[in-house]
């Protein structure tokens, strides 16, 4: 009877993954947003006042400043939000809101 038992467990193991896959992928992007809507309201002030300042630059910025504030090691942090896409999502997000506030 153990088996059966151990069988009924894991959906429930198994479920419980998927809902922290995907309250991380909600997080990532909600991340990836707000950085990109902070990115075009900072760029877009600037930008009034002469000053050019690129979503990458500012996004990576931000990035740096979190990793500083919470201890974490901000190479580590850039390469994991890199390989995942968060960070390119995040800049192509605010350049295409620059880009249409510019025109």
């Amino acid at each position: 009877m153990t088996g059966s038992d151990d069988m009924r467990a894991e959906p429930g193991e198994v479920r419980a993954a998927q809902e922290r896959e995907l309250a991380a992928g909600f997080a990532l992007a909600s991340m990836e947003h707000a950085l990109a809507r902070e990115a075009f309201h900072v760029g877009a002030a600037l930008r009034q006042a002469g000053i050019q300042l690129d979503a990458l630059t500012f996004v990576a910025l931000r990035i740096l400043e979190v990793c500083v504030d919470q201890c974490i090691d901000p190479t580590s942090a850039i390469d994991a939000l890199v390989d995942n896409g968060s960070l390119e999502r995040s800049v192509a997000l605010a350049t295409e809101l620059l880009e249409r506030d510019a025109a």
